[in-house]
């Protein structure tokens, strides 16, 4: 590397590692506020050394790992701002340095988090996810309910429950059918079971049941039996019924491909979560090369307005970019859109009108060129 990539490559890391600091201290900032009396309850025995060792250096690598692309882009958009504020994309440009050659730096350092950012987002950060949710799901109690769920659990057993608390493990209204083939080779329910109340043990199968009715069905008949209060054992799990949403991000990609596989068999629904948590492990950290083209055609021309123009664009498209992102992210979910065109579509809009904004600054790129008989004396 030259003496000028290694000048850009130094402002671009050192802007982007100022920006992390500052964005990652206001958003702990924010979180110690508002987890502050989960914190400072007497039950939890938790210690500032406890919650600043086993929290939130996993909430930082979490969210610096998501943040990181757009953090890249506004990082893009401050110095490229600053430099041609300074006329220093002038001088360069001036000294016989083509705007494809002045971009390469840009492009090697957005390469290097670009790789950094996969590593991470498929092997080291769902580590980090672990620790983190583990804490959260201990002190915080961030574990939200399901409800309507639908599950196929083997091939004679199918499960549905009005809801799911993973606080204490417990289901409510749970309707379990046990099917079988019969003697004509058709296949028909033989059994079911009504449950008001079901708690599991998570480390078992063992059940409580309150509230049941069980309904036998043979060839002539069916026997209705109601009990106020069972103990037994199934062949399942209360760890098979429920899943949350950000448990999926501890997972690695291995275990979140095992886990999808696994869900798909039963006819699970949340089949579109995991595919959409699995697909933007690549995709964000792709966004890195779209969000620096944009940076560079945006902020490498010296404007009046000086850096505030960059930065407003800069934050324009960052909320248009995450806009599509959750506009298709919800149309995956409610519409039956494909989780990978979903999560794909975005970065192909937006590397769209980066390449457009790019092509159209090279080839107006016209470096002014000092005419030396200006200074000349008549």
């Amino acid at each position: 590397m030259k003496k000028l990539d290694l000048y850009i490559a130094r402002k671009f890391l050192g802007t982007f590692i100022f920006m992390i600091m500052v964005v990652m201290s206001i958003s702990m900032v924010i979180d110690i506020s508002e987890r502050l009396r989960d914190f400072a309850k007497p039950d939890t025995e938790l210690t500032v050394l406890k919650i600043a060792v086993e929290y939130y250096p996993y909430f930082f690598i979490h969210y610096m790992n998501l943040f990181s692309s757009l953090i890249i882009f506004l990082a893009v958009l401050f110095f490229t701002s600053v430099m041609a504020q300074r006329s220093e994309i002038i001088a360069i440009l001036s000294n016989g340095v083509s705007f494809l050659r002045f971009t390469r730096p840009y492009m090697i350092v957005s390469t290097l988090i670009l790789i950094f950012s996969l590593l991470s987002n498929h092997y080291w950060v769902p580590h980090a996810n672990k620790k983190r949710i583990d804490f959260e799901n201990k002190y915080i109690w961030t574990a939200s309910a399901l409800n309507n769920i639908n599950l196929q659990i083997d091939d004679s057993t199918i499960v549905h429950y009005n809801s799911f608390s993973p606080i204490n493990n417990s289901v409510n209204r749970m309707w379990i059918e046990n099917w079988k083939y019969n003697e004509d080779g058709l296949y028909e329910m033989y059994k079911d079971m009504q449950v008001h109340l079901a708690i599991g043990d998570s480390l078992s199968n063992k059940w409580k049941f309150t509230k049941v009715f069980i309904r036998s069905i043979s060839d002539s008949s069916e026997t209705v039996t109601q009990i106020t209060e069972v103990d037994t054992v199934l062949h399942f799990s209360i760890n098979e019924l429920g899943y949350v949403n950000n448990a999926l991000e501890a997972m690695t990609t291995e275990e979140l491909t095992v886990y999808r596989d696994k869900q798909r068999a039963k006819g699970a629904n949340n089949l579109t979560a995991i595919e959409i948590v699995l697909y933007e492990r690549t995709a964000y950290p792709f966004a890195a090369y779209i969000l620096t083209l944009l940076g560079i055609a945006v902020a490498s021309r010296k404007s009046r307005e000086g850096v505030g123009k960059s930065i407003f664009i800069g934050l324009l498209i960052c909320f248009l970019y995450v806009f599509f992102m959750k506009m298709t992210t919800v149309a995956a979910t409610n519409v039956g859109l494909s989780p990978m065109i979903a999560v794909w579509v975005p970065n192909v809009i937006f590397a769209f009108f980066a390449i457009i904004l790019y092509v159209n600054r090279v080839r107006n790129e016209e470096p002014p060129r000092f005419d030396l008989k200006f200074w000349r004396k008549k």
